[in-house]
């Protein structure tokens, strides 16, 4: 799963997750809160991973990560997430401590590498 506001972004994203052969499908959105409520139906299939971009404009990773902690679905501990920047800043690395489900934070945009190391390095790929 993207959560990132910019269109543009996800579909690069999206395009590298799938020529690395990441996964089987990738679900994109624009808007923390579109993506929160695909996540609470449970008759969708919990992503695996979940890779959200810290700035944006309605709600910025951190809303969305408080709101996250809340959702009832059985799958939602399974899920690795990864914040994504342009800019990595001090105070996001100290923050990511009071969100013990967020794994790392990557800068963007993503390239092979990078989308190799999170494979290898959180699902043994």
């Amino acid at each position: 799963m993207l959560v990132d506001d910019n269109a543009a972004t996800n579909f690069i994203h999206k395009k590298f997750l799938a020529k690395n052969a990441c996964t089987e499908q990738v679900v994109d959105f624009q808007v923390g809160q579109e993506a929160l409520n695909y996540l609470s139906d449970t008759s969708n299939s919990f992503p695996e991973l979940i890779l959200v971009d810290i700035n944006m404009p309605t709600m910025d990773a951190w809303e969305f990560l408080n709101q996250y902690k809340r959702l009832r679905h059985p799958d939602k501990t399974k899920a690795k997430i990864i914040l994504l920047t342009t800019s990595l800043s001090p105070e996001d690395k100290e923050r990511i401590a009071n969100f013990p489900l967020v794994q790392e934070i990557k800068l963007k945009p993503l390239n092979t590498a990078t989308i190799q190391e999170i494979m290898s390095t959180h699902f043994d790929r």
